[in-house]
């Protein structure tokens, strides 16, 4: 009797154990299944926002999109599915987490992307010009209420009205002001003491320390302010009545094309300072054929400025602003450049090193100390190495027309690291680095296209380039009137051939 009481009782409890973890499965299996049911809703929200988000940027085609969404609703279906069993259930609510885990990177990734073009285009008309007060190393002066009384010179400039404004808010006695013609006699209004003071466009102070007689000019002055001033870009030669496609002979072409103006500036600064440009490159696109036409123009180019037709260095032109050395480069091959793309040297320094260096082609066995030596054939570089190879030109025999191609192969080894998958590794700092050191005037929609197009035909680019040469010589200058400076007078047979690659990359066949 005792046994069975015993049993009875030892039954009941195996049942109400029984029972209860029956009880506990059910309420995990229900939780897991709330889980699911919120993964589910997460991922629909996220995807919901990435689809608006790609169709307003139009990046991907609606082959992708409709892809996309039917990988997400079959994908749902089948968690909501398996979630009748238990075991399943947990293994799908696993894999539903990654799967939101993805969709959230996917759409930092979008939002980045467009972030970064929008910043790399917001200044896209504008330029900075850096109006420097200057006096000599040994001036007594400090501050610009120190010049009060002072002789000061300046040069006529879009900006030098508006800093002798602050100045004279600034001092306590009047300023004399005196206009000079060019740089190099303001320069020596300066050094000869009739000037206490200069304004100048801080541009120039490389420039004039470049000229014979001039070389210690950066040593023998203090710059005791530097105001940003900030001027719209104006394109006023392509404007005028004057100037017409058919009078500049412009060949037709097909929306697949672009050709984009491509300068590096002379500054460790901002990349909307306006600036000499030392690179200058034209990047002629044809999407259709996947072909990449570089065209370098050497920065000593003796080249005519746009509708006044004085006579300049190519660099020089960035002096005035981009669309000043767009307009000559327009005239001297006959086309019309439909964008820009602008970077500066501490900005290129930073994108490749961020990009964990690039492989680079070198010609020839060169060294540039303290940096380092480079051998014939590939050189994986860091950005500082990267730079000091683009900017080399007393290496060889041939000047600034090798450091332009040694610039060009800086550029062909961006674009093959900018478009390989290792771009994914370090992405988001990658867009930081570029949205602080390119500026452009390539729309954003322009650039989604080009996106969109990568994407579709994953077209792997032929990449080729030329270097127009031309013959070294000394002549004056629109910037430097009063001194003859180097200058190279372009071959007209290297402008023809330039002009022949530009238009068989734009041709359809």
């Amino acid at each position: 009797m005792n046994k069975r009481i015993i049993n009875y009782k030892s039954d009941n409890i195996q049942e109400n154990v029984s029972q209860k973890r029956n009880v506990i499965t059910e309420k995990s299996h229900l939780v897991i299944k709330r889980i699911i049911l919120i993964l589910i809703s997460i991922q629909a929200l996220i995807a919901g926002i990435l689809l608006i988000k790609l169709l307003s940027m139009q990046i991907l085609t609606w082959e992708y999109i409709i892809s996309g969404i039917l990988a997400v609703v079959i994908f749902n279906v089948l968690t909501g599915i398996a979630a009748r069993k238990q075991i399943m259930a947990v293994f799908m609510s696993v894999i539903s987490l990654v799967v939101s885990g993805c969709l959230i990177w996917g759409l930092g990734v979008v939002l980045k992307l467009d972030h970064t073009f929008e910043r790399m285009s917001q200044t896209a008309n504008t330029e900075i010009v850096q109006m420097a007060v200057i006096v000599l190393e040994d001036s007594p002066a400090v501050y610009i209420s120190d010049i009060s009384g002072y002789p000061v010179g300046y040069m006529e400039d879009e900006s030098a009205g508006e800093i002798m404004q602050i100045i004279d808010e600034c001092v306590d006695s009047d300023v004399s002001y005196h206009k000079y013609g060019n740089a190099l006699g303001l320069t020596d209004g300066l050094l000869t003491g009739m000037e206490e003071a200069i304004i100048l466009n801080q541009a120039y102070v490389g420039l004039i320390a470049e000229q014979s007689g001039y070389e210690d000019f950066a040593a023998q002055i203090r710059i005791l302010k530097t105001i940003d001033m900030e001027v719209i870009k104006t394109n006023t030669w392509r404007d005028a009545e004057a100037v017409s496609k058919e009078q500049m002979d412009i060949p037709s072409r097909k929306e697949d094309c672009l050709i984009v103006y491509i300068s590096g500036i002379d500054t460790f600064g901002g990349v909307n300072v306006k600036s000499r440009s030392d690179v200058n490159i034209l990047a002629v696109i044809n999407r259709q054929k996947g072909q990449i036409q570089l065209i370098n123009t050497p920065r000593d180019y003796y080249i005519s400025l746009p509708e006044s037709g004085a006579k300049d260095k190519l660099t020089h032109a960035g002096l005035y602003g981009i669309p000043c050395s767009e307009g000559a480069l327009e005239e001297l091959y006959g086309i019309e450049i439909d964008y820009y793309l602008r970077m500066n040297f501490s900005g290129f320094e930073q994108v490749i090193d961020t990009l964990g260096g690039i492989d680079v082609y070198s010609e020839y066995d060169f060294t540039v100390e303290p940096v380092r030596h480079y051998t014939t054939g590939y050189n994986h570089l860091s950005g500082i190495e990267a730079l000091a190879f683009a900017r080399e030109r007393y290496a060889f025999a041939s000047g600034d027309i090798q450091r332009g191609r040694n610039q060009m192969e800086v550029i062909k080894a961006m674009i093959r690291k900018l478009t390989s998958v290792e771009m994914l590794k370090n992405y988001d700092t990658i867009l930081d680095k570029l949205s602080d050191a390119v500026q452009t005037d390539i729309p954003s929609e322009v650039l989604y296209d080009l996106v969109q197009y990568q994407l579709k035909e994953n077209t792997v680019w032929e990449v080729n380039s030329y270097t127009v040469t031309g013959t070294g010589s000394h002549a004056t200058t629109y910037s430097m009137p009063s001194v003859t400076v180097y200058v190279m007078l372009p071959e007209q047979k290297d402008i023809d051939q330039a002009k022949e690659l530009i238009n068989n990359t734009l041709s359809e066949e």
